[in-house]
């Protein structure tokens, strides 16, 4: 079955690689806590496919992937009372496409990407009205083919590269390319491969700490952690027991032959945390096969210091996509798409 990176399906001991490529074996978490989540209604709202969700005081944004009409819904929290939905799917002007990633930042500041249209819009929450208002519009650069993820920042938009030719790039606020940044960090095994393929398999979730520079980037396929210290100009790379993402090509396309990887990551003040997969293609296709359910989601919750040393690892009750991260009240905030309460909370 051919498996194209772009379509989403849905540590333990690690190797520190630095810009002069030494090497360092880290210790191993030697016990992974076993984590209970409680199961949250979104009702009436029905959401078919939640991957994504953030909380912001007293709101909450769930993002739809394969919505039936808004990519976006908003809700009070922690009550988890609908709100408004917002980014309705569609051909208008004013519609979207497709929905890849958010950023909620505050109530005027929600900002989403809209890959289908090379658009990220920025939306504010009127709860007292219980709408949705769209602000503005940046259209990235065509020259930056499908932008599939993006943070922004005080002064620009954190992207990864898509080409080959540099790992992220920052993008000035009309949506212009202004600065190239690193390298995809792969193997010589993989040197001469199409650089758009090589950029399709080593496509990364990412997420950004503007309190302490720190940008990180987890892959989709195999098992990579990439930390960037955009202060201090700090860079590792960090390879899991599943090593890079592992494929084939087949016209210029990547084709998927190692693992499903990581699903999400968020950078706190104190720590990183990912959420991994580990699913092997050849284990997926085995079972659909057989015509039996491929679980979709990721159950290991791993946490790394901001250098990226293994601080613990969780193994939890159900497969989880995207999370939400609050160290101060201790609870994560996650998405489930296999269940019809979407929401689960973590007390960590």
């Amino acid at each position: 079955m051919q498996r194209c990176v772009y379509i989403l399906l849905l540590v333990s001991g690690l190797i520190a690689c630095s810009h002069s490529s030494q090497t360092q074996q880290h210790a191993t978490v030697s016990k992974a806590n076993m984590l209970r989540g409680e199961a949250i209604s979104t009702e009436p709202v029905f959401i078919r496919y939640p991957f994504r969700v953030a909380v912001k005081d007293s709101i909450a944004v769930v993002m739809d992937l394969h919505c039936d009409s808004c990519y976006f819904q908003a809700f009070a929290y922690p009550s988890w009372k609908p709100i408004a939905a917002f980014g309705k799917h569609g051909e208008a002007p004013d519609e979207m496409l497709s929905a890849d990633k958010f950023q909620f930042d505050s109530l005027d500041s929600i900002w989403t990407l809209d890959a289908n249209r090379m658009e990220i819009r920025r939306w504010a929450i009127i709860p007292k009205k219980k709408s949705v208002v769209l602000k503005e519009t940046i259209t990235l650069d065509k020259n930056m083919v499908r932008t599939l993820d993006f943070y922004r920042t005080d002064s620009c938009f954190l992207v990864p590269g898509y080409m080959g030719d540099c790992r992220f790039l920052k993008v000035a606020c009309d949506g212009r390319p202004i600065k190239s940044i690193g390298k995809i960090p792969c193997t010589s095994t993989h040197k001469n491969v199409n650089q758009p393929a090589l950029a399709q398999a080593w496509r990364s979730f990412t997420d950004y700490n503007p309190r302490n520079g720190i940008y990180a980037m987890v892959t989709q396929l195999g098992e990579v952690l990439e930390i960037y210290n955009l202060k201090t100009n700090f860079h590792v790379t960090l390879f899991g027991p599943n090593g890079e993402p592992q494929f084939s090509t087949s016209e210029n396309h990547a084709i998927p032959d190692g693992i499903m990887g990581f699903l999400d990551v968020k950078v706190t003040d104190h720590y990183i945390y990912t959420v991994f997969q580990g699913t092997s293609f050849k284990d997926i296709d085995r079972t659909l096969q057989q015509g039996r359910h491929s679980e979709q989601g990721g159950r290991n919750l791993y946490v790394f210091s901001l250098e990226g040393k293994p601080v613990r690892q969780y193994i939890l009750d159900r497969p989880i996509c995207g999370i939400d991260v609050n160290e101060k009240t201790h609870t994560i905030i996650a998405t489930c798409v296999e269940s019809n309460r979407p929401i689960v909370k973590y007390i960590i």
